[in-house]
């Protein structure tokens, strides 16, 4: 365990598990939506960092995977198994992750649901859930953890959000990425005098299974490093300067 307790709690509908440091020195950051390709480097950045890392995701052997396969290099990570379509467990994630990290410092949402439906003949569960996980989800762990975060005093919320521009099929996708951006704007006003940064990382395609297509060169896309130094990027500024929002945009094109 490389001097790390691992604590465990069971509550009804989730379990999670949380890698626990000795001191409080290093910053404390949960993750959310760590088994994609960009939570999941963001997760070993960080790791690489030295954060205290607690790992959330739906899947709970996913999340063993990353946590076991960081923990051959760097702290354990805790994991907590959370369906983000469930307002009242990411509420409770944020408070089993406060009590049991003792505090919390950093909010990194990299989770996100994709479906295609035009308006004429989509269904309503289907765009329910998008919003729900996309932005609904977002808006309660924010709500949740915002107190801790100021409080640290050097307090981060940083969202993946996208550059997608409008097309058919894809009215719901779109609109909740707006949401997300939308709510990270008016965020930093409510907390900058805190010294929390609040910043969204809007990226073009990005090397990953929910942007895999046979139209696309994998090699030419963003790659989920490239993320990861964005959001240490974000992390790293000058308490006097904070990048609000970063575009990136593959550098050739990847089209095929």
């Amino acid at each position: 365990m490389n001097g790390t307790e691992r604590i465990k709690h069971a509550g009804t509908d989730e379990k999670c598990e949380y890698g626990l440091m000795s001191g409080d020195t290093k910053r404390k950051t949960l993750v959310v939506g760590a088994t994609g390709g960009m939570g999941h480097a963001v997760a070993q950045e960080r790791a690489r960092q030295g954060d205290v890392l607690a790992l959330v995701g739906r899947d709970r052997s996913k999340l063993l995977n990353v946590a076991q396969e960081i923990g051959e290099e760097y702290e354990e990570p805790g994991i907590l198994t959370v369906d983000l379509a469930d307002m009242e467990a990411c509420a409770q994630c944020i408070d089993e992750t406060v009590e049991l990290m003792g505090g919390l410092d950093t909010l990194i949402f990299c989770a996100g649901v994709h479906a295609r439906a035009g308006a004429t003949d989509a269904d309503l569960q289907s765009w329910d859930h998008i919003l729900d996980v996309n932005f609904r989800s977002f808006a309660h762990l924010v709500r949740s953890c915002i107190d801790p975060i100021n409080s640290s005093g050097h307090g981060a919320v940083i969202a993946i959000g996208s550059i997608t521009s409008a097309f058919a099929g894809a009215g719901m996708n779109l609109a909740a990425k707006r949401a997300l951006a939308g709510l990270c704007e008016t965020l930093f006003e409510d907390v900058r005098e805190f010294g929390t940064k609040v910043s969204v990382i809007h990226p073009g395609f990005v090397a990953t299974s929910m942007s895999a297509s046979p139209r696309l060169h994998s090699e030419l896309m963003i790659q989920p490093k490239d993320i990861s130094n964005a959001v240490s990027y974000i992390l790293q500024s000058a308490p006097t300067a904070c990048p609000t929002e970063i575009v990136i945009r593959p550098q050739r094109s990847p089209y095929k």
